[in-house]
């Protein structure tokens, strides 16, 4: 982008008019005049300019992330799909048919066919939404493995017309879970390879970022010079008054609200004038708005930071029930993605941060149970909790952290079974919960340190102490206080966590960020 200069009127210019034009006495207006007009100008462009640098990039990355982000909500739409179809697929048509072979169900009742147009109209709908040929071409192999199973349950019919022997269905039905499994292997590979697109575009938006983080230095940088060659050129024309009502105004900036800024001697400035006083009166509530909105800022920070544990948990979990799933542990699958969902539906509580402490229970126990099912019988856990507090509301989230916390830096790092106990309690004024495991604990000089960094934690290295740091933080921001986390632990013995939250009596205090 190209900025005109403009080269100022030189003296001798002015003088040579107003010799030809035999005016001498005008002069003075003459300079005013032309001086004044380079101002308005020098300011119309540096306005275009900066509008433009800052509009059209915008413009431009929204447009750009608007598009990639669409195709990674598509992408994990599809994963959650397959996933979904194939974690029901085996189980709900193996029995689907069996009832038909067994005579639970009528042929004519056509069940088995809802069931394959339902699965059908999935797959239609996955090739559909597709992000690469190769997917759409495995679906179409998994639609005509399913041709192939309508084929065999067609064949069924046509026996228990014709009056076979049920032993001729019986294999036709162990064909069928054949197939169905290649199906199902199909479809996983549809997932994984949804989930290598998804992490070639996570690729792109990290690389788009970190380009346009270049590209807005560089842009930054142009315009500030920019403005610093037009501030020196303007700060040419600024009058006395103008200095004056700079200085009164950098005083008021001090922290001198009784100071009142009087009528300069130029009605042009009497706007800025009542605007200095203005700013006066209402400078201290400017202050508490402040100090109100740094607190919501903390609040969304410390959510976007909560955010990370939940991908790296879902993969997990994920690659688990994958496991289970190869291994035909069709039960053990089930029971972990049930247990997930319900995770996740806690999580999100419809946008809310506040839970009754039953639901956070039921969160805690859809976790433990699904890192019981990761981990077998290296991880045993008990949960006592006191049934008198389970309709008490509390913040959301606050308990799981801290049981991974013990899972990952406790019990992981040593080599005999691990057990973690929860026990929750009402007492007078507050809810207590104590979280303790048999893990590897930490020594005093550990100890002290991990205490000291809980309130001057460094979000640029996420691994000293995130969990712990997380609910400190969020209990100090939501319940104002310090005292709400602590933390004892002895080497080679164990660490014992406990949570002491105010009761909340009036929902009106329960503070929502942003």
């Amino acid at each position: 982008m190209s900025i005109q200069t403009f080269r100022p009127l030189q003296t001798e210019d002015i003088e040579n008019t107003l010799m030809n034009a035999g005016e001498h006495s005008k002069k003075h207006h003459i300079l005013r005049r032309l001086h004044t007009n380079s101002i308005r100008k020098t300011l119309r462009v540096t306005n275009i300019v900066i509008i433009i640098a800052t509009l059209v990039p915008f413009l431009i990355s929204n447009l750009y992330y608007n598009i990639i982000l669409n195709q990674y909500q598509n992408i994990i739409k599809n994963v959650y799909s397959a996933n979904n179809l194939s974690s029901h697929l085996q189980d709900e048509m193996y029995t689907t048919i069996w009832n038909v072979v067994s005579g639970k169900t009528k042929f004519e009742d056509n069940s088995q066919y809802q069931l394959m147009n339902n699965i059908r109209d999935r797959l239609n709908e996955l090739e559909k939404n597709a992000t690469s040929e190769d997917n759409s071409y495995l679906i179409r192999v998994a639609r005509n493995t399913l041709d192939t199973i309508e084929g065999y349950i067609n064949k069924i019919g046509e026996n228990i017309i014709a009056g076979q022997p049920v032993r001729e269905n019986e294999r036709l039905l162990e064909e069928i879970r054949s197939v169905s499994e290649l199906l199902y292997d199909v479809i996983q590979k549809f997932i994984a390879a949804e989930m290598e697109i998804a992490h070639i575009q996570n690729t792109k938006i990290q690389r788009s970022l970190e380009l346009m983080t270049v590209f807005q230095m560089i842009l930054f940088t142009s315009i500030l010079a920019f403005l610093i060659i037009n501030y020196k050129k303007l700060n040419r024309s600024i009058n006395i008054p103008i200095y004056r009502l700079k200085t009164m105004a950098s005083q008021i900036a001090k922290g001198d609200l009784s100071i009142r800024v009087e009528k300069p001697e130029i009605s042009e400035l009497d706007d800025l004038t009542d605007s200095l006083n203005t700013m006066a009166e209402k400078l201290g509530m400017l202050i508490a708005q402040n100090i109100q909105k740094q607190q919501n800022l903390q609040k969304a920070e410390m959510k976007a930071l909560q955010a990370q544990i939940t991908p790296h948990f879902m993969y997990n979990t994920l690659d688990t029930i994958l496991a289970l799933a190869e291994a035909g542990q069709n039960k053990d699958v089930v029971t972990t993605t049930l247990a997930l969902s319900n995770f996740f539906r806690l999580s999100l509580n419809k946008g809310r941060d506040w839970v009754s402490v039953g639901e956070e229970i039921s969160h805690v126990e859809s976790y433990l149970s699904i890192q019981k099912m990761r981990y077998g019988p290296i991880l045993d856990y008990e949960i006592d909790i006191d049934k008198t507090m389970l309709k008490e509301p509390m913040l959301k989230i606050l308990l799981q952290p801290l049981i991974e916390n013990a899972i990952y830096h406790g019990i992981k790092k040593t080599r005999r079974p691990g057990l973690i106990i929860v026990h929750g309690s009402l007492q007078t004024d507050h809810l207590m919960f104590v979280i303790e495991d048999n893990g590897l604990g930490m020594e005093e000089s550990t100890l002290e340190h991990l205490r000291q960094n809980l309130s001057h934690y460094d979000v640029s290295n996420p691994e000293s102490g995130f969990g712990l740091y997380n609910v400190y933080k969020r209990i100090q921001l939501y319940y104002g206080t310090n005292e709400g986390l602590s933390i004892e632990s002895q080497y080679n013995k164990g660490t014992r966590v406990t949570l002491r939250l105010p009761i909340i009596t009036d929902s009106n205090n329960m503070q929502t960020p942003l």
